[in-house]
């Protein structure tokens, strides 16, 4: 080693060439460094150092060059001598390095965001899983090389408030960017928390100190007179029967218009009058039931039987020939017809859930747990227990006729007062509370009563 002239920059060690056997030459005021040249033409730098807890000679690889170059050996050279200064061992401080970035990656919230994604249901619709995935990488942009157990909730309304920001509407005003990947942090964090790897869901309380969205609701008819109208519009449109079925089905059962569309002949009891499905909105959704059974009324079956001659022989009642993916009617469809009637931000298709919710409650004065039960809502008994999709089938099937009725009366312009709930026998309000309390418990009433849409 003392005869080959000591390395002092990148251009000189150009000048050392591969031999029969590798050798070390020693770097210009770097004691204990040295550049290693292998027979096969490989250079790499070593630095070799007395260990300070076992007394012994060792040695450490700094990388090959040029990958590590002449600058980069000499500054990790210094940094080992640091360590040694303090008693440190180089090799045994690198190896807990690396136990603690892969710990830390390990413990990522980026880790438990795609561990939490994997879990979830994949039938969930395909637009759901895709929003969800775009609000986890834009999560992760930010905080995903963070160990979940050291964020905190200042650091998170740092991070959603940020996102806020960059996600106005075209007014200016906050849209729920934020606040729908605030559930989607807080359901990681619950993730990990469950598995031991955070105490605390920094998220949870984030969503109350962010600006309210302004989306709005979307729009919906929720008086007689203006249904009235609607429903005589709809029987203006021609063309595709398809839609105007589609439409006329809305209104009568006020299902969300993905179940109406994605309807099955294998499904349907048209004799019985029943249907039963799965709703899309309630696969991984709490607050909706994963089955459920919607009693037709004649009208809802006459309409249905008219659609056998045109799609019984397909899968699905909505068949589209024209539709590419799916080969059902596509979900604008509906709404670009109540557009051309002029409804454009006074009623779209979703409008009917909320159409039938608030007349069936204000008008036909029909309980609001039997209301919620047709929308697919989950409902519980005073200890819990969920009622099943058979649960108060016959009540539900006469609200469904005579709300079917209703409509048809109110199209054609006849007195609707008949259907009142009996009106002469309509209970005193605080005894139908008294006895709603009874039925779905106090908590799950005082819910209901705050008007969830």
């Amino acid at each position: 080693m003392g005869s080959r002239k000591p390395i002092s920059s990148d251009r000189s060690i150009s000048s050392h060439k591969a031999e029969n056997k590798e050798y070390l030459v020693t770097v210009k005021h770097h004691p204990m460094l040295y550049l290693m040249v292998r027979p096969n033409g490989t250079k790499s730098w070593i630095y070799r150092y007395r260990s300070p807890t076992l007394s012994k000679n060792k040695r450490i690889s700094l990388g090959t060059y040029p990958s590590v170059s002449f600058a980069r050996a000499c500054e990790i050279w210094r940094e080992y001598e640091e360590l040694l200064s303090r008693n440190v061992d180089p090799k045994d401080h690198r190896e807990e390095e690396k136990k603690t970035l892969l710990s830390n990656t390990k413990n990522s919230f980026n880790h438990f965001a795609w561990e939490h994604f994997n879990s979830l249901d994949q039938s969930q619709k395909t637009n759901t899983l895709i929003r969800k995935k775009t609000r986890l990488e834009l999560l992760c942009s930010y905080i995903g090389q963070e160990p979940i157990n050291e964020i905190s909730s200042p650091r998170m309304l740092e991070v959603l408030l940020d996102i806020q920001a960059n996600s106005l509407n075209s007014a200016g005003k906050p849209t729920d960017k934020a606040e729908r990947c605030a559930g989607i942090a807080s359901d990681v964090f619950i993730y990990a928390s469950a598995r031991g790897f955070c105490s605390s869901n920094p998220a949870a309380l984030i969503k109350s100190q962010l600006a309210k969205s302004h989306y709005g609701h979307r729009p919906a008819i929720t008086k007689p007179k203006a249904l009235a109208k609607l429903l005589r519009d709809i029987e203006t449109l021609e063309g595709d029967l398809n839609t105007i079925n589609s439409l006329r089905l809305l209104s009568l059962l006020f299902v969300r218009n993905g179940d109406l569309r994605r309807m099955r002949w294998s499904d349907l009891d048209l004799d019985a009058g029943r249907w039963q499905l799965k709703p899309l909105k309630g696969q991984g959704k709490e607050n909706m039931v994963k089955e459920m059974v919607v009693p037709l009324p004649h009208q809802a079956v006459d309409i249905l039987r008219a659609q056998q001659k045109l799609n019984g022989h397909t899968e699905f009642v909505f068949f589209s020939p024209t539709a590419k993916k799916h080969q059902i009617i596509s979900d604008a469809t509906a709404n670009k017809r109540l557009k051309d009637l002029g409804y454009k931000d006074v009623h779209c298709v979703h409008g009917f859930r909320a159409t039938a919710k608030t007349i069936l409650q204000e008008q036909l004065k029909y309980p609001l747990g039997l209301v919620e039960m047709a929308l697919g809502h989950t409902t519980k008994d005073p200890n819990g227990t969920a009622y099943g999709r058979f649960e108060y089938i016959d009540d539900r099937a006469d609200m469904m006729q005579k709300w079917a009725d209703y409509l048809d009366a109110l199209r054609d312009g006849q007195d609707t007062d008949k259907f009142k709930a009996n009106a002469e026998k309509a209970p005193d309000p605080t005894t139908q509370l008294q006895a709603l309390i009874a039925q779905l418990g106090e908590d799950k009433v005082l819910e209901m009563l705050k008007g969830q849409p």
